[in-house]
């Protein structure tokens, strides 16, 4: 428990209290430049074009430091977080989520589902599902590719890969630390903590997230071993 001028609060309630209220600030830091050019527009001519570079970074920087307090809030409460465990059939769901979250367009997606039913939290396994696939387009190399996600002959684990550039090997036990990237953030939009999250969460449930060499997929492959929760 935290005392904060003589009140009572879990650690839990103080920290998203603080992000509330940061986060706040910071979607004020990105309204605010949208207001300097339109009060600006009337004299633009005479303003140096670098003036609105810098409000254009303004913006970019605000939206930055936003994702990486929400990320970092995820981050403290994954592991006190109670979420409710449903049975899943592990295609149905990942099917399920696809159709509602569509990879951007050049990227395919092929399915290799054998029947498998699980007993998990489904928001949380949609949160491990997004930071992989959204790991591999971004880290892709490319704007268009294929990814590939698959339970057929892998002992009940699940992999989720992508046939890109791939992570080096000496690389591969440092991407789940925290703010780790592959890229810099000036090329790669990111808080370097979604592969920490995501290991976390699997890692709640009992099981494990490893990146792994496969003898098909030639990029980035990730297996998800699960623990039964039933």
């Amino acid at each position: 428990m935290s005392d904060v001028r003589g009140l009572q609060i879990s650690g839990a309630t103080f920290v998203s209290h603080f992000v509330h209220d940061l986060r706040a600030c910071f979607r004020a830091i990105e309204t605010l430049p949208d207001w300097i050019e339109e009060d600006l527009e009337s004299v633009q001519e005479q303003v140096p074009d670098d003036v609105f570079q810098y409000l254009k970074e303004i913006k970019v920087n605000a939206r930055r430091a936003d994702r990486l307090i929400n990320d970092m809030r995820e981050l403290c409460e994954v592991d006190t977080r109670a979420e409710a465990c449903v049975d899943l059939e592990l295609g149905t769901a990942i099917r399920a989520y696809l159709l509602e979250n569509p990879m951007p367009d050049g990227f395919e997606v092929k399915l290799d589902l054998a029947d498998q039913k699980l007993n998990l939290p489904k928001a949380g396994f949609d949160s491990v599902l997004a930071a992989l696939l959204g790991n591999a387009v971004k880290h892709y190399g490319a704007d268009r590719g294929t990814l590939y996600i698959s339970n057929t002959n892998t002992h009940g684990a699940l992999v989720v890969g992508d046939d890109g550039v791939g992570v080096a090997h000496d690389f591969r036990s440092r991407i789940f630390d925290p703010f780790t990237m592959l890229r810099p953030r000036d090329v790669v939009e990111g808080s370097g903590l979604g592969l920490t999250i995501a290991r976390r969460r699997v890692e709640g449930w009992g099981g494990t997230l490893r990146a792994v060499d496969h003898p098909v997929i030639k990029g980035a492959v990730f297996e998800i071993r699960f623990m039964d929760l039933t």
